[in-house]
């Protein structure tokens, strides 16, 4: 099936966003189990009945504990959570090399970056919230112990410009459903519409933050960045490495089109700034305004990168290394696009 066009009739583009579900195409075995719970509310599908975390299986068939929310609730409907930048990470990461999971959640990325990396390779992980620490905390010590991932060392913490301490806040309703809302891009206090009242202290927790060019020294093969619009400080905190040229790879969320202060930052070190988007037999590698003209569920991925032509070759292959258990063996698959 082609690709969308760029001006596509609605009914059309419906029908795009039906048939585009590899998660389901690429493991039969998904689908019918999909189908078999179909009826079943979302939240008991990914957590137990207190709301607790529930231990859940990804496609490649690691096991980790997940809260009743999007992310959790993706995992146990199809295994993955944010396809495309799953599918961008294992491709990208190479054996042997360090890769930064910024905005970590429960890991699920984290754990991909492992297994891409290797036994040689090592995956530093942030995570700021307290309550979702432990849960990365319990993910990491039990893949330490029943999967022998032994290269995953966890912060708590969020990277920033700066290191010091600032105010995580939440809107409470919504981080009751949706444990990745927590943002360092705290509301105006005197602000009398703030939503959710983030300004409440009761909603708001000191977190410890750092600058990854004091954290790591380099060089970096991927930094995959998730911290709920508060890229552009993160970066800023990197900029020595960024400056280096010792971070090959970025793949981030901006939640507008570029150019925007993030993209026109990374273009200003030498950075090329790429769309990745969900096509139905493998990654679209294209523009950044394609990415936002054919969105599909996920928040548009961005990807900068200092060797695009590298990054066509790694992503220009058809399949989804990510769905299956190849992730674990996937050093053959990207040496032959080396």
């Amino acid at each position: 099936m082609s690709e969308i066009a760029e001006r596509t009739p609605s009914l059309t583009r419906r029908a795009y966003r039906f048939v585009n579900r590899p998660y389901y195409w690429y493991r039969p075995a998904q689908l019918a189990l999909r189908l078999r719970t179909a009826s079943t509310p979302r939240l008991p599908a990914a957590g137990g009945p207190d709301g607790a975390p529930r231990l859940l299986r990804t496609a490649w068939g690691s096991h980790l504990y997940c809260w009743p929310d999007p992310l959790g609730n993706a995992i146990a409907r199809t295994g993955i959570y944010d396809l495309i930048v799953a599918e961008t990470l294992g491709r990208l990461a190479d054996p042997g090399e360090t890769a930064i999971d910024a905005g970590a959640n429960v890991g699920v990325m984290s754990n991909l970056l492992a297994h891409a990396v290797g036994p040689a390779g090592r995956v530093v992980s942030f995570e700021p919230h307290p309550l979702i620490f432990e849960t990365l905390r319990s993910n990491v010590s039990r893949w330490r112990a029943i999967e022998g991932l032994d290269t995953i060392t966890i912060r708590q913490a969020a990277v920033s410009s700066s290191g010091g301490v600032l105010p995580l806040t939440v809107e409470p309703d919504v981080f009751a459903g949706n444990k990745g809302t927590a943002s360092l891009e705290r509301s105006d206090p005197g602000n009398q519409s703030d939503p959710g009242n983030r300004s409440d202290p009761a909603n708001v927790t000191d977190v410890d933050t750092v600058r990854l060019a004091e954290e790591l020294a380099g060089p970096i093969g991927v930094l995959k960045l998730d911290v709920e619009h508060h890229e552009l400080a993160a970066l800023r905190g990197a900029e020595p490495l960024l400056c280096g040229g010792l971070i090959r790879d970025i793949l981030f969320e901006e939640h507008r089109p570029p150019p925007t202060p993030v993209t026109e930052l990374l273009e200003a070190h030498g950075y090329t700034v790429l769309g990745v988007r969900q096509g139905t037999i493998g990654p679209v590698l294209s523009t950044p305004a394609d990415v936002y003209e054919k969105q599909l569920w996920d928040p548009p991925t961005l990807l900068a990168t200092l060797d695009p032509a590298r990054v066509r070759r790694r992503l220009g292959r058809r399949g989804w290394v990510c769905l299956t258990t190849r992730l674990r063996s996937a050093r053959a698959l990207r040496a032959s696009a080396v």
